[in-house]
């Protein structure tokens, strides 16, 4: 048809408009029967055309002028039904091999944003026309990212400067809200695309329907991803392509935390090696005994009702030496003292003789008892 649009050439390639001319080119050879008919009430398909050109074929037609002419428009038909299943075959190969790629792609960069990454390839590898990632925190979402195919031409300059990691609430986008909620995948066709979701972005991006796909981690939505392919409608396979993505994205975020908290806790045991082994080095250079470090150790507290004694110390004891008796005088043995002071069980027994000495006693008794202010326990006998 001379001036014809390239908008109107291509609908008359479509499968809806060659199942229409072969409906309406069978009720003039056939005319009204009812069967023919009754396929109006389900907006025939190829297939239901097909379907009942076989049937009229095979119970016979008024002359053979009308069975050649029904054949004519069963070839058609046929043809068409090919170049669809053709046309599905090459899609969902190009899709396989686009949702390789993505995969690829998130797991050969680990540390680049994920946003980005899925984003880009999501409008390169598989040809949807846009691409969202967003944010779930608490009772809101924040897209933080979004890529446009390159080669749409629709001047979306705007929506990509709407998409600056704002906070929207929930209840402002009931489908989002439902998403989150329940953790599932949906789809919005061309009859819905305005319903029910957040109009200041749909505005900006005006697709023909989009898919939403929540990502999962620890049985939570942490993200969302949503992509169309802005002048045309999404398929079945489209949402299953989509979700498969969401959940290797689950796996990524997942793994980037494993790899995350595994580098804090080497960077955390790394420092405590690096303080040992300086504190080591410092003991090699400074010719310190094992003994000596009881003295470098923090100084313990002692009770008040033992540092309230402190009076009847006699003045030629040490600070340490003090410390010591007021442990002796509890009862405690060597090892319990070498343990509360820090120091080892051969420094304590050295501390105890030089206070034995000191003080002019012979029994831990007699100790503890000048420690109380009272006179020597007499020793029992032999």
């Amino acid at each position: 048809m001379v001036g014809q649009s390239a908008t109107t050439q291509t609908s008359y390639n479509s499968d809806a408009y060659v199942a229409e001319r072969a409906f309406t080119q069978l009720l003039e050879l056939i005319g009204p029967d009812p069967e023919l008919l009754r396929l109006q009430e389900f907006n025939p398909s190829l297939s239901l055309i097909r379907d009942y050109i076989s049937r009229a074929l095979r119970a016979g037609l008024p002359s053979p002028e009308v069975t050649a002419d029904v054949a004519t428009i069963l070839m058609t038909v046929d043809g068409a039904i090919r170049a669809d299943l053709s046309q599905r075959i090459r899609l969902h190969s190009k899709q396989f091999g686009g949702l390789t790629r993505v995969v690829r792609a998130i797991d050969d960069n680990p540390d680049a944003p994920l946003a980005q990454v899925l984003t880009r390839e999501l409008c390169t590898a598989l040809g949807y026309g846009k691409a969202m990632y967003s944010l779930v925190s608490g009772s809101s979402w924040a897209p933080v990212w979004i890529s446009v195919n390159p080669e749409l031409r629709g001047g979306f300059d705007p929506l990509v400067a709407a998409v600056n990691g704002s906070a929207i609430p929930l209840h402002d986008a009931p489908r989002e809200a439902e998403l989150v909620r329940r953790r599932r995948p949906y789809a919005v066709g061309p009859s819905e695309v305005r319903r029910h979701t957040y109009r200041p972005l749909l505005d900006l991006s005006r697709p023909a329907g989009y898919i939403a796909a929540p990502i999962v981690v620890a049985e939570r939505a942490i993200a969302i991803v949503h992509v169309d392919r802005h002048d045309n409608d999404l398929t079945e396979a489209d949402f299953h392509l989509i979700t498969t993505l969401a959940q290797a994205c689950a796996l990524a975020t997942e793994s980037a935390r494993l790899r995350a908290a595994i580098a804090e806790q080497n960077r955390r045991t790394t420092a405590e090696l690096d303080r040992l082994n300086r504190a080591l080095r410092e003991l090699e250079h400074g010719g310190l005994t094992l003994d000596d470090l009881g003295e470098h150790c923090p100084e313990p507290e002692i009770d008040a009702e033992i540092g309230s004694r402190t009076a009847h110390y006699p003045p030629a004891l040490t600070a340490r030496e003090r410390d010591v008796l007021a442990l002796v005088a509890t009862g405690a043995t060597n090892a319990a003292i070498s343990r509360r002071l820090c120091i080892s069980d051969g420094t304590v027994k050295s501390h105890v003789q030089r206070i034995f000495k000191k003080i002019g006693v012979s029994t831990r008794a007699e100790a503890a008892a000048m420690y109380a202010g009272r006179a020597p326990a007499a020793e029992p006998p032999a």
